[in-house]
């Protein structure tokens, strides 16, 4: 369970030196967010599989939306975990709007991808256990895939 301890080395004088190191509480944060950020990924990720071009590329798109349903669950298990609350249901994600070019729509995913590394590798430096690490560094891992895997998309548009 948490630890008063490790909050206050997490927030001591080598937090003001990098940004990087956040607190448990901002991980937390973090994590709520990313429950949101991960839906409307996924919403996103329904259109750009509707608009591909071919069955191929369906397929890793739909891997890629399978992959962020996972990560939506992971994160609200680790919220459950820290707080005993249950993450409450998120109406508020906003519909993204319709795909109008397809090259443009794998670069807006790709770099979305990268931003989400940053985020989970913040989140993950906060986390107190290695079991919590172990699943933010999981979800890391798939993010870096996704962004090789839309270069990969991206690498073969005409």
């Amino acid at each position: 369970m948490y630890s008063y301890y490790y909050d206050m080395y997490r927030s001591g004088p080598a937090r003001k030196i990098n940004e990087e190191i956040i607190t448990y509480e901002h991980a937390l944060e973090l994590i709520k967010e990313s429950v949101g950020d991960e839906k409307e990924d996924e919403m996103f990720y329904e259109q750009l599989i509707k608009v591909a071009p071919n069955q191929k590329e369906k397929d890793i798109i739909t891997s890629i939306r399978d992959d962020e349903r996972k990560h939506n669950q992971i994160l609200k298990d680790l919220y459950y975990e820290f707080t005993g609350f249950m993450m409450p249901q998120d109406l508020s994600a906003v519909l993204p709007a319709p795909i109008e070019n397809y090259k443009e729509a794998l670069e807006k995913a790709l770099f979305g991808e990268l931003e989400a590394v940053k985020k989970y590798r913040k989140i993950m430096g906060a986390m107190p256990d290695e079991e919590s690490r172990t699943l933010l560094m999981s979800i890391m891992t798939d993010e870096i895939r996704h962004a090789n895997k839309y270069n990969f998309l991206i690498a073969t548009q005409k």
